[in-house]
């Protein structure tokens, strides 16, 4: 992953003064209902510093640990010491991309499945919901889903479909099983340019003033943490609220 540069800085800097402006103008009257976001940081495990970045970035982020990377215990037990929310990001098969440690197939039996839910919960006992690490084949099987969501229902979680493929039925599987269970709406840094995260940060923006709320995944890239750390402090202002991911699952207050 490449540092951001100096002059990479400073064009985030000027790119903020226009998001700024477009959070301003967008505020316009009081909103009758309160907008909120969640922003997931996906991947938190493989590298500790940025793992902490992400951590840090404000008590309302949404830790996503991937429990057998390098660093995600250590990762998940300091998020929840500062409040965070975490959740468990498990690794799922995806179209000719190698699986992750610790991650499920459409191929596994359901006892297995189920013995890879329960270590997970095991190395990572702070979290309170799943969503998926890749998956797009894995969340597009019906079967493999219904004993992904009859084991994670055991632990009382929620589920929160990542939408790596327009093929999932994690999501509706999730809710068929009685699971909280909602979507990510929008993806941060498929680019990892500033531009380009600029514009889907605003476009969350958009989203959630039109529906009242909306989800988002990032990822611990450096051209991501420094995005949000300037960004961020602007919600308020703009009079958005950022929230952790399970205060915006159907029926949550």
């Amino acid at each position: 992953m490449r540092d951001i540069t100096t002059p990479c800085l400073t064009r985030l800097t000027r790119l903020l003064s226009g998001a700024l402006l477009a959070l301003l103008l967008c505020t316009g009257a009081a909103a009758a209902a309160p907008v909120r976001i969640a922003i997931i940081i996906d991947d938190i495990g493989y590298h500790r510093h940025r793992g902490l970045e992400a951590i840090n970035l404000d008590p309302g982020i949404t830790c996503a640990v991937i429990p057998r990377a390098p660093h995600g215990q250590r990762l998940a037990r300091e998020a929840a010491r500062q409040g965070r929310e975490v959740i468990i990001h498990l690794p799922m098969a995806g179209n000719g991309l190698a699986l992750d440690p610790g991650g499920i197939h459409s191929d596994m039996a359901p006892e297995d499945i189920a013995a890879v839910v329960r270590e997970a919960f095991t190395l990572i006992p702070e979290a309170t919901g799943l969503n998926n690490h890749m998956g797009s084949v894995t969340t597009s099987d019906p079967e493999a889903m219904h004993w992904l969501m009859h084991e994670l229902a055991s632990h009382q979680a929620f589920f929160v479909d990542s939408r790596t493929s327009p093929t999932s039925v994690a999501e509706q599987t999730a809710l068929a099983h009685g699971l909280p269970a909602t979507g990510r709406d929008i993806f941060l840094d498929n680019e990892r340019d500033l531009l380009a995260i600029n514009d889907q940060f605003n476009a969350l923006l958009r989203l959630a003033r039109r529906r009242g709320s909306a989800i988002a995944i990032g990822h611990p890239y450096p051209e991501t943490l420094e995005y949000l750390r300037r960004a961020l402090p602007l919600l308020k202002e703009a009079g958005i609220e950022l929230v952790p991911v399970s205060m915006l699952l159907p029926g949550a207050p």
